[in-house]
């Protein structure tokens, strides 16, 4: 929502100017017109002793306006929960006029005991598709690698946390597909203090004559 006239403007601005590159105006334009196709009631914030306020949702949101006005509704995405427990279907991009707006959280119970519950830890950065790679020997069958090759180089596994089994999404099988074999993910650090995020797709105890195969899904700053 949005009533300051000299932002909106700057919204016309935005949105004439890009379509200045598509389209001859001639001489420009002679009239603008705003239709109001829904409104909302804005919410009073309380501001500081300074008679100041701090919304960065309104900020970050006038600037997804200003750029969508120039490049588009697809110009800025937002990343969505999904709910699915595997890494690569956990989130999705949507439109950011499309995606839901954040809710601000309950007010914690006081007289509740304080708990703490940490998450696992995820890399910073996830790779769209895991990509394969190859493991010689492993300590035991089921046990994290002893080193590994990934993009023609081999690294050597200095330590390792895991691991952490993500069973498959049975809901979503069709009738009459393979079920899809389980992932054993463990963190690993190389000789050289880098870190990945890799797993084992399938067991060796497995019924399933195929080998487990290695994948790798990301890396840690």
């Amino acid at each position: 929502p949005m009533r300051e006239p000299q932002l909106i403007r700057k919204l016309f601005h935005e949105r004439l100017t890009a379509l200045e590159q598509t389209i001859d105006a001639g001489f420009g334009f002679d009239l603008v017109r705003l239709s109001v196709l829904s409104v909302a009631a804005f919410d009073m914030l309380q501001g500081d002793l300074a008679g100041e306020t701090s919304d960065d949702d309104a900020d970050i949101a006038l600037f997804a306006d200003r750029v969508r006005a120039r490049l588009g509704e697809a110009a800025v995405l937002k990343p969505v929960v999904v709910d699915s427990h595997l890494p690569e279907r956990a989130v999705t991009t949507v439109p950011f006029a499309e995606a839901p707006q954040r809710r601000r959280p309950p007010k914690p119970d006081r007289t509740a005991p304080p708990m703490t519950i940490f998450p696992p830890e995820r890399p910073v950065r996830l790779f769209r598709s895991p990509e394969p790679i190859e493991v010689p020997a492993t300590e035991i069958p089921e046990g994290p690698p002893m080193n590994f090759r990934w993009r023609r180089a081999l690294y050597r596994v200095a330590r390792a946390e895991g691991p952490e089994r993500i069973a498959a999404e049975w809901w979503r099988q069709l009738p009459g597909e393979e079920e899809a074999p389980t992932r054993d993910y463990y963190r690993i650090e190389d000789s050289e203090g880098r870190r990945y995020w890799l797993y084992r797709q399938g067991l060796y105890s497995s019924a399933s004559h195929a080998a487990p195969r290695w994948f790798m899904h990301g890396v840690f700053a």
